[in-house]
């Protein structure tokens, strides 16, 4: 299930699955990239596959490096299963795997609803046999009861040197006035939004004391973290988070680009313009960064950026630092 999860993903994001939605294929590009630029041979093979998508060992490589991924982290299998759930079954990819009964024809194979290009090597021949009977499997039981098997981490969680957080955990992993670098104001203390059964919401926001030449600025950043019970409640949320985003302007958010933090993280931005509707506080560039660290999901809005005041590498330094406390909380014993 794992080799055919990475194989589908890099068909996906190779443009290879022909038979997926396109906003199946932007969600698992943008899991995907995430995971592997983690890593420097996670960006080789990116850039490898991005000057070659049909070259078969650059493939073979980002496959290699997602099996890895995908083994070592339940949180992040569930959701690329659940990514693709909605069209495995009907993925029609060149020189990977689709399905339509069990016949070959010519230069194609086809089992139950995927139809495969039949390769022409003996060792293709093989590893497509392999992948056919991991799709059948995946075809009887689901991609989701497969994921699922085995991946929950239950209270406190398995291995991985990440666990549970109680309220008052959650709590002390947001950073406070002084954990920030620069100066800022307190304008909403840390606190315990909620403390239900399925995640701890916890909150706090800073504003900055930068002014630009007009002495003027509104900057700030807010943190919001969801301490989970275990990675695939977290990876859930996660997933939640970033296909249906919402963010304090109401705006449309757009795709950005940065580091990836934690085990999974996406960066969005969205601008409040000069109009007559808009609130002149919040007129700007905002950033949104959403990410995953063990079992704890974290929404950072950052903004407004403008007139020199705040910046790109001081919204990745105040993620960065949330990232961070995130993974020293769980990993206190």
């Amino acid at each position: 299930m794992v080799m055919d999860l990475a194989a589908l993903a890099v068909a996906a994001l190779t443009g290879a699955a022909t038979g997926l939605g396109q906003e199946t294929v932007n969600a698992v590009a943008r899991t995907v990239q995430g995971r592997l630029a983690a890593t420097s041979r996670g960006q080789a093979a990116l850039a490898g596959l991005e000057a070659a998508p049909g070259d078969e060992g650059t493939r073979r490589e980002a496959e290699s490096l997602l099996r890895e991924a995908l083994s070592a982290d339940p949180g992040f299998q569930q959701v690329l299963a659940a990514q693709l759930h909605t069209s495995t079954t009907q993925a029609q990819m060149t020189n990977v795997v689709m399905v339509n009964g069990t016949k070959m024809r010519g230069s194609q194979v086809t089992l139950g609803p995927i139809t495969v290009k039949k390769p022409n090597t003996t060792a293709g021949l093989l590893g497509l046999a392999t992948a056919l009977v991991v799709v059948a499997a995946l075809l009887v039981y689901g991609v989701v009861r497969l994921a699922a098997d085995g991946t929950e981490d239950g209270e406190g969680g398995k291995g991985g040197g990440v666990r549970a957080l109680s309220a008052v955990d959650a709590q002390r992993m947001l950073p406070g006035l002084t954990d920030l670098s620069g100066e800022w104001e307190t304008k909403r203390p840390v606190r315990l939004r909620d403390s239900g059964a399925k995640c701890h919401i916890v909150q706090a926001e800073y504003g900055s004391l930068q002014r630009d030449d007009s002495g003027f600025s509104d900057l700030g950043v807010r943190y919001e973290a969801y301490a989970c019970p275990d990675t695939s409640t977290a990876a859930r949320g996660f997933t939640e988070l970033t296909q249906d985003p919402t963010n304090p302007g109401g705006r449309k958010e757009e795709p950005s680009s940065g580091r990836v933090m934690g085990d999974q993280s996406a960066i969005s931005t969205y601008k409040v313009k000069d109009e007559m509707m808009a609130d002149p506080s919040q007129i700007g560039t905002h950033t949104m960064w959403r990410a995953r660290v063990g079992t704890v999901v974290i929404e950072m809005h950052y903004g407004p950026v403008r007139d020199g005041v705040g910046s790109e590498k001081q919204a990745e330094e105040l993620m960065r630092l949330m990232s961070d406390r995130a993974r020293e909380a769980q990993s206190r014993s």
